[in-house]
């Protein structure tokens, strides 16, 4: 499976201590210069920052459809950006993205999308996250924030109940 990776799951899989579950799931993971340059380089010291930077099987490319880059920024973050002309111009590509308008954005370009909370319930479901709770717990004392009714719903899912 290809996998593009937009900067907020980087971090926020860093905070919750399972910056690993990208390793475990895709093997490889693909990063615009912009989200590099977010997570690394303007992030350094930061939570992600040193994880990104270490991790072999996360690798930088750069988009090609720079038209598409160049809309994208009128409203949306530059790594935002990057990370969704990289995935549109990759078929057959996941984005791992958590921000609501890039989310939406990469959806109606036909590109499937999952967050930081779909990739740790996969892998509680997997063993790999044993505690979700404590997991979520900790991305949110570090600076995440993930809204009460979704961590509910993540949880209720993750007992096998509707989250609502």
């Amino acid at each position: 499976m290809k996998v593009v990776s937009n900067a907020g799951p980087l971090i926020h899989l860093a905070r919750a201590g399972h910056f690993d579950v990208l390793r475990l799931l895709f093997r490889r993971v693909v990063i615009p210069p912009g989200v590099h340059a977010e997570v690394v380089v303007r992030g350094r010291g930061r939570d992600g920052a040193t994880e990104t930077a270490a991790a072999r099987w996360i690798v930088r490319q750069r988009p090609r459809r720079h038209e598409l880059v160049t809309a994208l920024g009128a409203f949306l973050g530059r790594g935002e950006a990057e990370a969704i002309a990289l995935a549109a111009e990759r078929k057959g590509t996941v984005l791992l993205i958590d921000e609501g308008m890039g989310r939406r954005v990469a959806a109606r370009l036909g590109i499937e999308v999952r967050g930081t909370l779909g990739l740790l319930l996969q892998d509680h479901r997997a063993g790999a996250v044993p505690d979700l709770e404590r997991a979520i717990g900790r991305m949110r004392e570090r600076g995440s924030w993930v809204g009460d009714d979704l961590v509910a719903a993540v949880l209720a899912a993750s007992r096998g109940r509707s989250g609502r």
